[in-house]
């Protein structure tokens, strides 16, 4: 994730940036526990000429493992505090911030407060399933303990 302005960002370094064996161990471990939250649970979809909003309000506690979308993402965080993954490293981000994802990325987030984040996309779809289609790399479900086998098939 590459951050393109806002006065609210901590910069001092953090640890680096998790491989995607790391986030793929993180969600087996999540699932595993049973905490996983039904995003449809905190998700809600904005829909105006030719953008696409995809808003997620996330509980103080909760870690979001994003999806890997295929195009650079407008991101919003409009309310709280969170730590995000970032190829520079953890970054604490505050709100008001607005940054940029970087394609083919996968994120990990930690909201520290409530939070509201919010990705937009240029888009005339209102079909979500057609949305996830255009805007996101499928990544196979993964039986848990699978994660070493799907990442050596993928690069």
């Amino acid at each position: 994730m590459v951050l393109m302005f806002s006065a609210s960002f901590d910069v001092t370094p953090r640890a680096p940036m998790p491989t995607r064996e790391q986030l793929h161990a993180l969600e087996d471990a999540i699932r595993a526990s049973g905490g996983e939250v039904p995003v449809d649970a905190i998700t809600h979809h904005h829909f105006a000429h030719g953008i696409y909003g995809r808003e997620m309000r996330i509980p103080a506690g909760v870690v979001v493992v994003g999806k890997i979308h295929r195009h650079s993402t407008l991101n919003v965080l409009a309310q709280g505090e969170m730590s995000v993954t970032t190829p520079q490293g953890q970054k604490i981000v505050r709100a008001p911030a607005i940054f940029t994802s970087e394609p083919r990325t996968k994120k990990v987030a930690l909201a520290l407060t409530d939070c509201v984040f919010l990705n937009v996309h240029p888009s005339f779809e209102t079909d979500l399933a057609k949305l996830e289609a255009e805007f996101i790399v499928p990544e196979p479900r993964r039986e848990l303990g699978q994660t070493h086998q799907l990442e050596e098939s993928s690069r």
